[in-house]
C-alpha cells in the first residue's frame, strides 16, 4: 500500500486506516459469508468508496464499521446476483482467513447459524468489537445484536462447542 499511497497522494489517515483494518475486515467479512474470494473483493470495494468520501467518512464516528457495513452489502449483493448461497466457512477458506480460530468443530457450528447471528458473533469475537459499535455498523438496533447473539450463542452451546 505504501507506493500506492504515495503514488495517489493518500492522506496518511486513510492509509493508516487501510494499513491497520483491511485484513481483519476480510477475514471477519469471509468468516461472515463463507466466501475469502468474495470477502477480499467486496473489502476491496469498500475502501475504494471510502477513499472517495474520506472527507466526509473519515468524521464518522467509526469509519471502519462504515467500511465493513459498505462491504457487507456489497458482498450480500453479489451473492444475490449470483443467486449463490454462502458456502461453508470451514470447506473453503485458507488458512489465513481463520488463523484465530483453531477448532474445526467451531467454525462448523459458526458457519451453520443464520447469517444474522452469524455476523455478529464474528464481529463481537473475531473483531471484539461491541454491542453498540456492532449495531451501528449493522444499522441495527442494540437490542438486535443483543438477541441475535444470544440466540447464536445458546445454539453453539446446544452444539457443546463454547462452553457457559
Amino acid at each position: 500500500m505504501d507506493a500506492v499511497a504515495k503514488g495517489y497522494g493518500l492522506g496518511a489517515e486513510f492509509e493508516a486506516c487501510w494499513q491497520r483494518d483491511r485484513d481483519r475486515l476480510r477475514r471477519a467479512l469471509a468468516l461472515s459469508i463463507g466466501d475469502a474470494q468474495l470477502a477480499s473483493e467486496a473489502v476491496d470495494e469498500a475502501f475504494t468508496r471510502a477513499y472517495a468520501r474520506w472527507s466526509r467518512v473519515s468524521r464518522y464516528q467509526d469509519p471502519t464499521g462504515w467500511i465493513y457495513r459498505v462491504a457487507a452489502n456489497w458482498a450480500t449483493s453479489a451473492l444475490r446476483k449470483r443467486r449463490l448461497r454462502p458456502v461453508r466457512p470451514v470447506e473453503h477458506l485458507d488458512r489465513a482467513t481463520h488463523d484465530t480460530v483453531e477448532d474445526g468443530a467451531l467454525l462448523q457450528a459458526i458457519a451453520a447459524l443464520p447469517a444474522g447471528q452469524r455476523t455478529v458473533v464474528v464481529l463481537r469475537f473475531y473483531l471484539d468489537w461491541d454491542v453498540a459499535r456492532i449495531a451501528a455498523a449493522l444499522d441495527i438496533a442494540p437490542g438486535t445484536v443483543k438477541s441475535r447473539l444470544s440466540r447464536a450463542l445458546d445454539r453453539l452451546r446446544d452444539e457443546q462447542v463454547v462452553h457457559p
